[in-house]
């Protein structure tokens, strides 16, 4: 090994610009343009540059970054981390100094000697301090790319891109994860006093967004609820089925995501309502099937239900037990007429209008309800990936993923518009449900049906597939037609080798 020379220097070659090499005859406007001249030339060559602040007001000095020595007050053995310093004592520097009686400055001391290596590559200066460019519209865009998700590698590719080559890009890869840990820093500060704002902002352009938060003993939000108008308006139309499920990694608290979702006339998913939840223990869940069904079923006769149990003490009681207790329609029929008995309250408009609507959101009604396209909870897992392939992550403040789930919902509308003027079927049935439709209509021919000889009213429906599948593939099943009643009560039996586990109401 070759122990370098101490007394060796190293300067600038004979073949630089002498425009951009600083001499005794040049002077300028001020001490800041004195400095960007010397800043240029250590670009050039290839060193970092500080301003010395033992100068007065009259003089400035301008020195390479690794002039004089590291000082420290603590001990080596006291040191609780181990540091090293860069600097090594350089002399190179340049003295600017004022006219007398003020107006240009000139340079009165030039050293160009330095006592270590220099690093002229374009690809070495950007990596130091005093060479970074921030370009304002650079740092925007690579602002917008961290807000809409996106990937390191692919923000670096699309910044490459734009400078014409990575040796042309003034920024590291280090000065835009930095960039973006900042950006995270200010978005954590304040987080949930900037959602209520923004959800006050949301309800002050729309009085029908709808928005809960639950506290804990510590005053602090514990979980929160809210759907737009639009969701709302989604639901009005699109609520024959709704399924719920959780995803995490969604935001910095990991705070589980839960959604109701459904689909569209054009088979597409809709989201009917989101919160954000601090676990998943009973009386969280408890809390929030409350507020979703607060909203979806009586937040339009709230004012009316209110009035209505000041007049008529206990029955808000009666009437949560008539919804959640019966396991049949017949017997909610029964309850609900010997609830309005109870309380006299036949006329009551409200109870009449829920009512009518009855198997829209009382559970007696879903025993055997036809789940539409609905596997499981494969439209809200589809959704899940969505939300968190795109619009947030597990750094994402809780106020900037309710801003991005919107975006979401914006860009789920317009899906939805894209489809809808693609479409040249009716105004019933879209492209998708057409399909869907014919499939089920060829489906429904293929069942054989005859009465039972035993039991008068029963009759056994028989589905077979083509004899080229597996034989297990036959489908059999009882069917009770109760007669002169308005809803026919359906049993049935599927053999436990059974692929669809859904039976399609055929009356």
């Amino acid at each position: 090994m070759i122990t370098p020379d101490v007394n060796q220097t190293y300067t600038h070659g004979e073949d630089l610009d002498p425009e951009v090499v600083p001499n005794f005859e040049m002077s300028f406007e001020s001490f800041e343009d004195a400095f960007l001249f010397y800043k240029k030339y250590a670009g050039r060559i290839g060193f970092p540059i500080k301003k010395n602040r033992k100068r007065g007001t009259t003089g400035k000095d301008f020195c390479c970054s690794l002039e004089g020595k590291h000082n420290t007050k603590v001990q080596d053995g006291d040191r609780k981390t181990s540091k090293t310093s860069k600097r090594d004592g350089c002399k190179a520097m340049v003295c600017a100094r004022e006219a007398r009686g003020g107006g240009r400055v000139f340079f009165t001391r030039i050293v160009f000697e330095h006592n270590h290596k220099l690093n002229p590559t374009p690809s070495m200066a950007k990596r130091m301090r005093a060479h970074k460019v921030e370009d304002p519209s650079v740092m925007n865009l690579v602002d917008t790319m961290h807000a809409s998700q996106v990937p390191h590698p692919n923000v670096m590719r699309v910044l490459c891109s734009v400078a014409g080559g990575v040796e042309n890009l003034h920024l590291t890869e280090r000065d835009v994860q930095n960039r973006r840990a900042a950006h995270v820093r200010e978005e954590r500060m304040d987080d949930i006093p900037k959602l209520l704002a923004f959800f006050r902002e949301c309800k002050a352009n729309n009085p029908q967004f709808f928005y809960e938060f639950q506290l804990d003993d510590k005053n602090v939000v514990k979980n929160v609820f809210w759907s737009h108008a639009g969701q709302q308006d989604d639901y009005g139309d699109y609520s024959s089925v709704v399924t719920f499920d959780t995803t995490y990694r969604t935001n910095q608290y990991s705070m589980p995501l839960a959604m109701s979702v459904g689909f569209n006339n054009k088979l597409q998913n809709v989201v009917f309502g989101q919160a954000l939840l601090r676990d998943e223990r009973a009386d969280t869940f408890e809390w929030l099937f409350k507020q979703f069904r607060a909203w979806h079923v009586t937040n339009k006769f709230r004012n009316e239900l209110n009035q209505l149990n000041t007049q008529h003490p206990g029955l808000s009681e009666t009437l949560t037990s008539v919804i959640n207790h019966p396991l049949r329609p017949i017997e909610f029929e029964q309850a609900w007429a010997a609830m309005l008995d109870k309380y006299e309250v036949h006329e009551s408009k409200v109870l009449m209008k829920l009512y009518d609507e009855r198997n829209m959101w009382v559970g007696a009604y879903f025993q055997e309800i036809f789940c539409g396209t609905m596997t499981s909870t494969q439209r809200s897992e589809s959704v899940n990936s969505t939300v968190k392939h795109g619009y947030c992550d597990n750094s994402t403040a809780i106020h900037e993923f309710a801003k991005s789930f919107l975006e979401l919902l914006a860009h789920n509308k317009e899906k939805e518009a894209e489809e809808e003027f693609n479409s040249q079927l009716s105004r019933v049935y879209t492209r998708a449900v057409y399909k869907v439709f014919v499939s089920r209509l060829k489906s429904s021919t293929a069942f054989r049906v005859r009465p039972d000889p035993d039991k008068a009213g029963y009759y056994m429906v028989k589905h077979t597939r083509p004899p080229t599948d597996f034989p297990w593939l036959c489908h059999e099943f009882w069917v009770k037609a109760v007669v002169n009643e308005e809803i026919p009560e359906k049993m049935f039996l599927l053999f436990s080798g059974s692929l669809q586990k859904n039976v399609y109401p055929l009356y």
